[in-house]
């Protein structure tokens, strides 16, 4: 009898100890610090795509070779880092696509505000012929003073930098994988930890709720006979990927915080300087002026 429950017991705790086991390697942000981080990620992108200033939203952005140059910091010493991480987490493909899901993260951002601020030099470009042009052209001081302060109005409007959000493709693979990896994990780190079974079905409650509505909604509408139901049907999918695809990442912090056993996501002595460099360069963007 004992020598049955013996190896039954080790093996519940082998299998309880594994998610841990297999993310000893990841080194990147997750629980609260994570949760933090990705919050800041989403604001600062935000802010990007309105071609507003992060530390400073009321305000346009203006300085572009700054810009270009945080972006390019940034991007490069976050994606390093991530491939780092993958490198060392290459004979577990579960945190291996993790870093990759947060690689591509890291990418979105980057790549947003290096795109944004092309998109501003060329507008300050276009300003400039404008003007040269007009002051060519007229011979009348009063004319080229109003045409100056028109060009100064239009620089301080933001940006148009919407086709900047086409940087959301690259986001979603790594996304998808990452997810994939995360929840084969999750299956087995469940079963043994009644807040990660409550947080997914948290998770799921509120992205699926969303789905649910639209079902709902595009069949009383065409019962009724009144109205576009595929329409509706349609956006209640489009808020269900949406909602999926932001809350994916806050959701990874907090699970593997607690697989982790390390809600905080502090992280230990030796990755310390690893982990906050990466933090680090991940704001560089928020500096964009």
């Amino acid at each position: 009898m004992l020598d049955e429950l013996l190896p039954r017991a080790f093996d519940q705790y082998l299998d309880q100890d594994q998610p841990r086991a297999r993310l000893s390697c990841y080194s990147l942000p997750y629980g609260a610090l994570g949760f933090i981080s990705h919050i800041l990620t989403y604001y600062t992108i935000i802010c990007l795509l309105y071609g507003r200033k992060p530390l400073w939203p009321f305000k346009s952005i203006h300085n572009t070779r700054l810009d270009l140059i945080l972006g390019g910091i940034g991007l490069v010493v976050c994606v390093v880092m991530s491939a780092a991480t993958m490198v060392r987490c290459r004979n577990a493909w579960q945190p291996l696509v993790i870093a990759i899901w947060k690689m591509s993260m890291s990418l979105l951002n980057g790549c947003t505000a290096l795109h944004v601020a092309i998109l501003v030099v060329r507008r300050e470009n276009q300003k400039k012929r404008m003007e040269e042009e007009e002051k060519k052209n007229n011979g009348d001081e009063k004319t080229v003073v109003d045409v100056e302060s028109e060009s100064t109005k239009e620089v301080e409007r933001p940006v148009n930098a919407k086709q900047a959000a086409w940087w959301i493709i690259l986001y979603i693979p790594g996304m998808v994988s990452g997810m994939a990896g995360l929840m084969s994990l999750v299956t087995k780190a469940a079963k043994y930890n009644p807040d990660i079974l409550r947080l997914t079905i948290a998770f799921y409650f509120v992205v699926g709720s969303t789905l649910i509505v639209g079902v709902i909604s595009m069949f009383i509408i065409w019962y009724r006979g009144g109205g576009s139901p595929f329409k509706v049907g349609l956006t209640g999918l489009g808020v269900t990927l949406t909602m999926f695809i932001v809350l994916s990442a806050l959701y990874s912090d907090w699970c593997i915080g607690m697989m982790m056993g390390n809600i905080l996501g502090t992280p230990s002595g030796d990755k310390s300087s690893f982990y906050w460099s990466y933090w680090a360069a991940k704001r560089l963007t928020m500096f964009s002026l």
